[in-house]
Order: C-alpha cells, then structure tokens, then sequence
C-alpha cells in the first residue's frame, strides 16, 4: 500500500530473478533432502514468495489493472502463510528448537487463524483505495470513507496483522540468533555460517523492503535512488535461499550444543 505507484523494468527483472531463485532453490533442496522439515517448510516459503513476484512482473507487463481487491486480498493470504512458514523454517533450521518441540501446535495456530481476517480486511482496504483511485480520477476530492462494517472488518484485522508482521518476524529473527550462538558455541562451522548469512538478508533486506522504500517513496526521493535501493534490497532477499542451498547441514542439533530449557518463549 506504500510502494510507489509503477512498476519498472528493473523490478520486473529483479521479480523474475527472485522468483527463479526461491523456487529453484526450495526444489533443489527438497529433492536432495525430502526427509528434512525444514526443505519443506522452505519449499512452503518460496510459494507463497511467488504471489507478490508474479504480481509485480504483471503490473509491468499490462500496466493497469492488476491490482484489485481480488488480488491485493490473495498476496495478503499468502503473505500470511508466508510469515508462519518462515517462523516454522527458524524453528526447524539448521536443527529443531526447544520451542517447536515443547509448543508445536501452536504453529497450526499461526498458520490458520490470520488467514481469513487478513484476506477479507485486506479485500476491503483495495476496494476503499480504488474507489479513491477513481473518485481522484474523476476530478472529486477523493473523499471516500469506510462504512462501519467495514471499519469493524480493518480493526478485527489489525491484531492479526501484528502478528504476521511484527511479532512472527521477530521471534524468527530471534530463533536465528539463538541457533547462530549455540553453532558458534558448538564450533558448528556449517552452521554458524548459514545462520549468520540468514541473519544478515532477514536484517538487511527486511528493513530495505519495510521501512526504507516505502519512505523513499513517500518523500519523493529521486528514482536512481529508490532503484539503488530496491537492489540493495534484491539483493539481501536473495542471500537466505544461497545460503540454504550451500549449507551443509544434517538438520540434527550437534551433541556439544547447549539445549535451552522450554519456555512460551520461542528459542
């Protein structure tokens, strides 16, 4: 919703690249590992990372027209599993968690319960922003409201997005700290180097993507710019899947690793 409006070649290109990189990835290392949880967990991650690439390399190719409520509503969903499945991968790699194995069930939780509020509110947010669309085009003022059911809807939706959001994305970027000082305390090399990696794109390419670009939009900062940043933030997005692919790990905690006691708490 805060992305500047257009979408250019090079985002359709970096779309394109990123799209062939996840999911080649994901498939590469389910076939060379199918009985590991967290190959198909990633596999689930570059799934559902396809929905907004795909969107992008639309919006470039037709111009006008892509996104609708419809659409906005189905990268929302995906989004929402994506963000689940992307915690379930910090629990799982480069070995399963306390946490995980203490409170599993919780996941099914996480990977359900957002699903349908977020989607509707998200329907309703792209219908109340094309009628703005339309209402500027037409010469008005732009002055269209939500409806109290609709605002009901925004609000039952907003915890739910808290929680995909912020608080999902955080436990994993925690879980990844833990796993890296437990490899680094274990001499994991293997380990301790993926993580670190991991670490690096979720930090860097997150914030790029979340708070940087969408304010460089917003401040009408030039286009070399936002498209200097856009590769930086490419780029880091594109380090997790490399990383994955060239790890050698056997998805088993090493015995020296220091196993953290369980807590409600994800470790």
């Amino acid at each position: 919703m805060l992305r500047p409006t257009g979408t250019t070649a090079f985002d359709a290109v970096a779309s394109c690249v990123s799209l062939i990189v996840y999911l080649g990835v994901a498939v590469a290392v389910l076939a060379r590992r199918p009985h590991q949880a967290y190959a198909r967990v990633f596999f689930v991650v570059a799934l559902t990372s396809a929905a907004p690439y795909v969107l992008t390399l639309l919006e470039w190719w037709k111009g006008t027209g892509v996104y609708s409520p419809a659409s906005i509503a189905l990268v929302s969903a995906a989004f929402c599993v994506g963000s689940a499945a992307l915690f379930h991968f910090t629990q799982v790699f480069p070995w399963r968690r306390p946490w995980i194995r203490a409170h599993g069930r919780w996941l099914i939780a996480a990977y359900v319960l957002p699903l349908l509020p977020i989607a509707v509110a998200a329907w309703v947010v792209g219908g109340l922003m094309m009628a703005m669309q339309s209402d500027q085009g037409s010469g008005g003022l732009g002055a269209v409201s939500a409806g109290l059911s609709d605002a009901l809807v925004i609000l039952v939706g907003l915890p739910f997005l808290l929680l995909i959001g912020v608080v999902l994305p955080l436990a994993g970027v925690l879980s990844l700290v833990k796993s890296w000082r437990e490899a680094k305390n274990a001499s994991n090399e293997p380990a301790r180097q993926a993580t670190f990696w991991m670490l690096i794109s979720q930090l860097a390419g997150g914030v790029l993507a979340i708070l940087v670009l969408p304010m460089l939009g917003l401040a009408g900062v030039p286009p070399l710019w936002s498209t200097i940043f856009g590769g930086f933030a490419y780029a880091f997005a594109l380090v997790m899947p490399i990383a994955l692919l060239t790890a050698r790990i056997d998805g088993d905690a090493p015995a020296s690793t220091p196993q953290l006691p369980n807590s409600a708490t994800p470790n």
